[in-house]
């Protein structure tokens, strides 16, 4: 009898001697490096979407914020990561997919700290915490309202050569779970997505989801265009990718929004950072990416209904909702 309890003390002992060790490496009151994509705070798009988060963890934890802005290029970037590293900042985040071969780089170079990227799912280091969304539940949400509320049943779905297939497939998905017979036109735009649209519109898509980044003026501007000759187009964006500069004239047009909730993940990266640990589940074990994927059941993905119309639909679109949340993150 005396083995069983000598062994069962000594896993004890090593559990307290673990435990005591994360203990002593946590901080309730961290400092965080956040390293800005280009034109940094008051973008309207995802650098404003992590400082909201920033915000919202500083009204229950107590921690330090040290910032910085690209200019853009490779050698500026993995210089700015290593400023905020020789800051002595317990952990580094980086905004957008646009860091991720500078931060490879860097974080190679200094294995024994902490890194951070949001929206990009593509570093696959030890010390790399990839902060993801659920893109597939975002486009189901999207094709979903997208067939609830075409006429023609057309319905088209815009996004660059650099995104993945989680969109289209997710788009697919959520249309064809409302109209089996819906046609979709899934298009490509590295360049002009005015042009595109303009095209769909013309092929008579009647509603279209766009989700490549920056201002959707142009795109806007075709779409009032075709409504002003009679045709009833409308549009679903993307969320904070996008950021629309609205008129009285075309915000009737955007009907809804996918939401990627950067905040959420920002708050919970502070919060594990805070009681000494990182967010390390496994993403891609093949290109060894750890962190943590945002879906709806973790309130990182969802949608805003900005007509009246589409808000109606606010029943059948919740039921919708809980079919995308079955789809993997």
């Amino acid at each position: 009898m005396t083995k069983p309890r000598f062994i069962l003390t000594l896993i004890f002992g090593l559990m307290l001697t673990v435990v005591s060790q994360s203990a002593a490496h946590a901080d309730p009151h961290p400092h965080i490096g956040v390293a800005y994509d280009i034109g940094g705070l008051g973008d309207h798009s995802l650098n404003d979407a992590v400082s909201a988060g920033f915000l919202s963890a500083k009204k229950r934890i107590d921690f330090t914020l040290e910032s910085t802005v690209t200019i853009g290029s490779e050698s500026d970037r993995q210089a700015r990561i290593v400023s905020l590293v020789k800051k002595n900042c317990d952990l580094v985040l980086v905004v957008g997919s646009q860091y991720a071969s500078a931060l490879k780089s860097v974080a190679a170079q200094f294995p024994d700290r902490k890194f951070a990227i949001i929206n990009d799912g593509s570093v696959g280091l030890r010390n790399v915490s990839s902060l993801v969304f659920a893109e597939n539940q975002g486009g189901y949400l999207a094709g979903a309202t997208a067939a609830l509320i075409s006429k023609s049943a057309k319905i088209g779905i815009i996004t660059s050569i650099a995104q993945s297939k989680d969109f289209d497939n997710g788009f697919a998905m959520g249309a064809k779970a409302v109209n089996k017979n819906i046609t979709i036109n899934s298009k490509y735009a590295n360049d002009s997505v005015a042009s595109v649209a303009k095209q769909m519109i013309t092929d008579g898509v009647d509603v279209i989801f766009t989700t490549t980044t920056g201002s959707d003026v142009d795109l806007l501007n075709v779409v009032a265009s075709a409504n002003k000759s009679g045709k009833l187009i409308n549009l679903i964006g993307l969320e904070p990718e996008q950021y629309a500069t609205l008129s009285a004239t075309t915000k009737k047009y955007l009907v809804a929004s996918v939401v990627k909730r950067l905040d959420v993940a920002v708050v919970d990266l502070v919060s594990e950072l805070s009681v000494g640990n990182t967010l390390s589940d496994i993403l891609n074990p093949e290109n060894g990416v750890s962190g943590r994927s945002y879906g709806i059941f973790d309130k990182g993905i969802e949608i805003s209904l900005w007509s009246s119309d589409v808000a109606r639909m606010k029943k059948q679109i919740n039921l919708l909702t809980k079919k995308a949340a079955k789809l993997s993150t």
